[in-house]
């Protein structure tokens, strides 16, 4: 194998070539000479500032001997050369989206916004490429029968079971509770007392509505 000087001279001489100049360095840093490894980045970087490979393996170099600070320093500016390159992402997802590739589109735009997560028109863009979920019902048919019924409403919680069975003949369950609802409507006498005024029930049907609308927005947030 050559030796430290000659990898190192050679690093020099054909510096212009990025590969080669990739492997050399590499080469340098097999040997373990971290002085050399970081001489010659610093070589290569004086002449192709935005090569992107020898910076990495410069800050490695450096945190591999504890320099934080100089390894720092070394990352941020590829951070940048990233962030400024990422910009590729967007006119990449228009290029898949012209193409019907829904799915890459969406990849490239999460790729950019994740560089660029104040550009609010590719985030519309992702939103609208996104496939929507069907919304889940806050509460099932059934349950809003349920809290009619428990809050005497038998009537109204009859009609809803109606109609879970006119959509859903084969759901014993709702067609069984049905069955029970009628059966205590037939059981009933005459309501003991005067009759309950029509605001009266309106005001009851109101609580049992905001109660129901509550139990909505709750799910909804525990969705989120």
């Amino acid at each position: 194998m050559a030796g430290i000087d000659d990898i190192y001279n050679e690093v020099i001489d054909k510096i212009a070539t990025p590969k080669a100049r990739l492997l050399l360095v590499e080469m340098l840093k097999k040997e373990g000479k971290t002085q050399n490894v970081i001489q010659a980045c610093q070589k290569v970087l004086e002449i192709f500032p935005d090569d992107i490979h020898i910076r990495r393996l410069l800050a490695e170099t450096y945190f591999g001997e504890g320099s934080l600070d100089l390894a720092e320093k070394e990352l941020a500016k590829i951070a940048y050369q990233i962030k400024e390159l990422s910009s590729i992402f967007k006119f990449q997802s228009e290029v898949f989206k012209s193409e019907n590739k829904i799915d890459d589109a969406i990849h490239a735009l999460q790729l950019y916004l994740a560089h660029h997560e104040g550009d609010q028109e590719a985030a519309d863009l992702l939103t609208e490429l996104s496939p929507r979920e069907e919304e889940p019902s806050a509460l099932p048919t059934s349950s809003l029968a349920e809290l009619y019924h428990k809050q005497g409403e038998l009537d109204e919680a009859i009609k809803v079971y109606e109609q879970v069975v006119a959509s859903s003949p084969n759901d014993e369950k709702a067609v069984h509770r049905l069955d029970e609802l009628r059966g205590e409507k037939e059981g009933r006498g005459r309501e003991k007392g005067r009759p309950r005024s029509e605001r009266e029930k309106k005001l009851r049907l109101l609580g049992v509505l905001e109660r129901w609308l509550a139990g909505v927005e709750q799910r909804k947030e525990a969705a989120l």
